[in-house]
């Protein structure tokens, strides 16, 4: 049994990224949905431009030349992810289909200039959205102060959301809180919500960069202690298992069938000899983990013997030891800060590589 069947065995998730047109091509797509259980992809700017590189867009580009479509990189981008998109939704909409919704979703970012305001944001994720035309789509947006309202409105608009860079338990319940009032607003409206989802993404490997060199007193890393208690959040609000747990009423004032709001747990930027370390660690029940192709690849024929992510009672204590001289949300301030700024570097590098395609 292969990694990723190992995974599900477990009840765990597996979503692969940098997806990119030569999956569809190649037919790696439809043998990862096949052979190995996957189900979900993230496209992203890095493997996108590295595709078109490697000349993957090449009759893509020729196309919109010969109609006269091609009017600036920006332009050429949104036509090929919503292709590419809606190529993936296709594959996987099976897989969207026999798990209810749960899973079998692509999933994008949007345009960082379009984060600098609620208003930018919400307008490109509804064109994205209608766009691509698939309910799998699913629409990474940050869960900054800023952006919260922007999550709240795209779920009261029955629009999927995964919200990125949730670094703690406190940024977790802001989230839960905005997909709530989504959710409630839909009541309001006497629509369906049984088929509109969130997700919160965490950052494995950037949490362990930034803090495991100021935890002294344990071998647990500290995005391992970090991920037990969003877990453990997770189903305090979601699984109902903490009758004290004051959110816990507010979820269950709800019509029965709505999503809960599941844990990603993104392994994408630890190497593959490194991934080992977390992955046997982060299995838990209802959550996803979402790998590079080249973990995969390594760990293709291994079977898995997880520890599984269990609650740990001294597992908040852990997480504070070492952080007296460093403020916790400032610190996670400063990584979300520091991810939206590469984040909008890689956009412009892909624009920049579209424009060179675009002038040849």
């Amino acid at each position: 049994m292969n990694m990723l069947l190992s995974l599900r065995r477990y009840g765990q998730s597996v979503w692969l990224n940098g997806f990119e047109r030569g999956w569809i091509s190649r037919g790696e797509l439809q043998q990862y949905i096949e052979s190995d259980g996957l189900t979900g992809v993230r496209s992203n700017f890095q493997s996108l431009q590295v595709a078109i590189e490697r000349h993957e867009y090449d009759r893509d580009f020729s196309i919109l030349a010969q109609q006269g479509m091609s009017r600036n990189a920006r332009s050429d981008y949104n036509y090929l992810i919503v292709r590419d998109l809606q190529l993936a939704a296709d594959l996987l909409k099976q897989v969207h289909s026999q798990t209810q919704g749960c899973n079998g979703y692509v999933q994008i970012d949007l345009p960082p200039d379009a984060l600098l305001s609620p208003q930018t944001a919400i307008a490109a994720a509804q064109d994205i959205w209608q766009s691509v035309g698939w309910s799998n789509l699913l629409l990474r947006i940050p869960a900054t102060q800023l952006l919260l309202p922007v999550i709240e409105h795209l779920i009261g608009n029955r629009i999927n959301v995964n919200a990125t860079l949730v670094f703690s338990p406190s940024m977790y319940e802001q989230v839960f809180d905005s997909y709530k009032r989504g959710l409630e607003s839909l009541i309001q409206q006497g629509k369906p919500m049984n088929d509109v989802v969130c997700f919160t993404t965490v950052p494995i490997g950037r949490l362990d960069r930034a803090f495991d060199p100021l935890i002294t007193d344990t071998e647990t890393s500290f995005s391992v202690m970090q991920a037990k208690l969003l877990y453990q959040h997770y189903r305090n609000l979601c699984q109902s298992v903490d009758e004290a747990f004051p959110l816990e009423t507010r979820w269950q004032s709800l019509p029965e069938g709505v999503k809960p709001l599941r844990l990603v747990w993104d392994c994408t930027d630890i190497p593959p000899e490194s991934a080992w370390r977390y992955i046997p660690t982060l299995v838990a029940p209802e959550t996803v983990m979402m790998l590079e192709p080249s973990t995969l690849l390594k760990y293709r024929e291994v079977s898995l013997l997880p520890t599984r992510l269990t609650e740990d009672e001294q597992a908040e204590q852990h997480v504070t030891n070492g952080l007296s001289e460093i403020s916790l949300d400032e610190r996670v301030d400063q990584l979300v800060n520091e991810e939206m700024a590469r984040s909008l570097n890689a956009f412009q590098q892909l624009l920049d590589t579209i424009e060179q395609k675009r002038r040849r």
